[in-house]
């Protein structure tokens, strides 16, 4: 049977996966956009983009989970609490996304020019963008194996 806690559970892990995934894509644009703005030969700044956001991705999941499992019970007001912390963390992040939008690096003098040639690149290497998909779904199987290791380690 399905209980209230089972669907906070899911709310949690729904709620998780997006705050992860989201910070790790601002943290990248970042990185990007300022390896950009300083010129960077552009496949270095997708692979320097890649692995920043991979290992945001990697360390944000663990510090969640850490969060999580230290708890020594988790009641139904517990689970609650927790949602409404990463609700209001992945709120912030949207927000900070928003402003860095429009405040951010792209408002700098020359910004424009090097993407243009960003942008050049990317277009005559499209392959490159299809990498980058590949390796935001390995994002997911990976917080899928890291959950799993975490359930497993708890069960020993």
């Amino acid at each position: 049977m399905i209980t209230k806690e089972h669907l906070l559970f899911l709310v949690v892990g729904g709620f998780s996966i997006l705050l992860t995934a989201e910070l790790a894509y601002f943290v990248g644009q970042i990185i990007n956009q300022f390896l950009i703005l300083i010129n960077q030969d552009p496949l270095l700044i997708i692979i320097i983009k890649e692995i920043v956001q991979l290992v945001v991705f990697i360390l944000s999941v663990h510090v969640l989970l850490k969060l999580i499992t230290k708890q020594k019970a988790i009641n139904k007001d517990k689970l609650i609490k927790l949602i409404v912390w990463i609700i209001i963390v992945y709120a912030i992040v949207q927000v900070l996304q928003i402003l860095y939008g429009i405040y951010g690096i792209s408002s700098f003098e020359g910004y424009r020019e090097a993407t243009i040639n960003y942008s050049e690149f990317i277009t005559e290497n499209y392959l490159i963008l299809i990498i980058s998909s590949i390796i935001y779904y390995f994002q997911l199987l990976l917080f899928a194996i890291l959950i799993v290791n975490y359930t497993l380690k708890d069960d020993q």
